[in-house]
C-alpha cells in the first residue's frame, strides 16, 4: 500500500472514530479528511493555552474572548495591561517544551494601567503605534517572549502535570500549523498517531491509538 493510500485510510479510520466520542466530547473536535487535519473547539485551546500560559512569571492572562478570525485577549505583563488581536499560527511540542507563534493581524494596544505613565501613554495615543509598542514590548516581555510587531512568540517548559505534561513530550515531538476558523483551530500535523497522543492528553480520556480501520 502507498504511503498516501495508507493516510487516506488512517483519515478515514479516524472520522469514523470521532463520530463515536462521547457526545460531552463530540462538539469538540472534527476530522477533515480530506485536509488532513483535525480541528479544536475554542473552549478547549482556550484551556491549554491558560494552562501554558499560566507557568510564565511576570504574565497573567485577564481576558481571553474567540472571536471569528481572532482571539482578543487582555494580559497584564510586569504590571502593564496589554489588549490584542491575535491567533496561533504554528506550534511545536518537543523535549517537554513548546514554543507557539501567534499572528497578531489586529489591535495591540497598551491599556490605562499603574505601570503605563501618563507619558507614555500620551505617546502612543500621539500615533507612535507599533514602532513605539515594539521597543517598549523589547524592554518588558519576559524572558521567553519576543514580539517583531507582526509575530509573538512564547516559549517554555512545558509543567510537569496537567492537561498538557512535559512527560508527554520528553522523547517525542509534534509540529503543527494552525488554521483559525469561526468553530475552533484546525490543527495539521505530519504524524497521525502524535495527533492522536495529542488528542488523548487534552480530552482527559483513553481514545484509540490508532484510529479504527488500521
Amino acid at each position: 500500500m502507498s504511503g498516501q493510500s495508507l493516510a487516506m485510510k488512517l483519515l478515514e479510520g479516524a472520522r469514523e472514530w470521532a463520530k463515536r466520542l462521547p457526545s460531552a466530547l463530540s462538539g469538540d473536535i472534527a476530522v477533515d479528511v480530506g485536509g488532513k487535519r483535525l480541528r479544536l473547539s475554542h473552549v478547549r485551546v482556550e484551556t491549554v493555552v491558560r494552562q501554558l500560559l499560566g507557568n510564565v512569571k511576570h504574565l497573567e492572562l485577564r481576558q481571553w474572548e474567540s472571536r471569528p478570525s481572532v482571539y482578543d485577549l487582555r494580559l497584564s505583563v510586569k504590571g502593564w495591561k496589554v489588549r490584542v488581536e491575535t491567533t496561533l499560527e504554528r506550534v511545536e511540542l518537543a523535549s517537554g517544551r513548546y514554543r507557539l507563534w501567534l499572528l497578531t493581524p489586529g489591535r495591540v494596544e497598551l491599556e490605562e494601567s499603574r505601570g503605563a505613565s501618563s507619558l507614555v501613554m500620551g505617546i502612543l495615543r500621539a500615533g507612535a503605534g507599533r514602532a513605539a509598542l515594539r521597543t517598549l514590548a523589547e524592554r518588558l516581555l519576559p524572558p521567553g517572549l519576543t514580539w517583531n510587531g507582526q509575530v509573538l512568540q512564547v516559549e517554555g517548559k512545558l509543567p510537569a502535570e496537567g492537561v498538557l505534561s512535559a512527560k508527554l513530550f520528553e522523547n517525542a515531538a509534534l509540529a503543527m500549523s494552525v488554521e483559525h476558523v469561526e468553530e475552533g483551530l484546525w490543527l495539521g500535523a505530519e504524524a497521525w498517531p502524535g495527533l492522536l497522543d495529542l488528542l488523548q492528553t487534552l480530552f482527559g480520556t483513553e481514545l484509540p491509538r490508532t484510529p479504527p480501520g488500521t
